[in-house]
């Protein structure tokens, strides 16, 4: 697969959808932004991921997109910004942004979260905050499109039946809140003609 093919298409592809709202903030829900980041290496497309340390704090421990809570006045693509650049390194006049996904609850963890997608350089002097990154896990795309990697479960939380997703790459679980943001990314990838093929 491609990669600049590719982020090509998906730059298209993301300009011209309009993100899914998903209405008024429920009480106590906190708002939050993800930044998906995209690069190319050795030719192919591939996702850059963190892992969280263990701890006792909500997510502890778990793969995820660079992202977290906005602050007061913050836009949701600054704050997806501003975390990335926080936690990776990453600056934000290095990422070239595609565009947003379809807003996303946590449910049990009370964020509301807006998803983006951008397209960072590589190779990349990443600078990961040690409070906040156990390390990082650089993901091919072609991995995350398999269909071996993926299953789906039903968990019950707050009286509600939940499809929780699961991606298993090599050692690592990427489920949960960055799981459920992952399975929309991957279908709008899979109906582009470059991805076309793939698995």
């Amino acid at each position: 697969m491609s990669a600049q093919p590719l982020f090509a298409q998906l730059r298209e592809a993301l300009r011209q959808r309009a993100p899914k709202s998903l209405g008024e903030l429920p009480p106590g829900v906190q708002r939050a932004s993800v930044l998906a980041p995209f690069f190319e290496k050795h030719g192919e497309p591939h996702l850059l991921f963190l892992k969280r340390p263990e701890g006792d704090y909500r997510h502890a421990g778990q793969i995820a997109f660079p992202g977290g809570k906005r602050d007061a006045g913050e836009s949701a693509l600054d704050c997806a910004l501003r975390e990335a650049q926080e936690e990776v390194g990453l600056a934000p006049s290095d990422v070239e942004v595609f565009g947003a996904l379809d807003e996303y609850d946590t449910v049990v963890t009370g964020f509301r979260i807006s998803p983006f997608v951008g397209l960072m350089p590589y190779p990349y002097e990443l600078r990961p905050a040690p409070r906040e990154v156990e390390r990082l896990l650089e993901v091919p795309l072609r991995a995350l499109l398999d269909p071996a990697v993926f299953h789906c479960e039903q968990r019950e939380a707050f009286g509600r039946l939940l499809a929780v997703h699961y991606y298993s790459v090599g050692t690592d679980l990427i489920w949960g809140v960055t799981g459920g943001i992952l399975t929309p990314l991957l279908e709008i990838v899979r109906g582009l003609p470059a991805a076309v093929g793939q698995p």
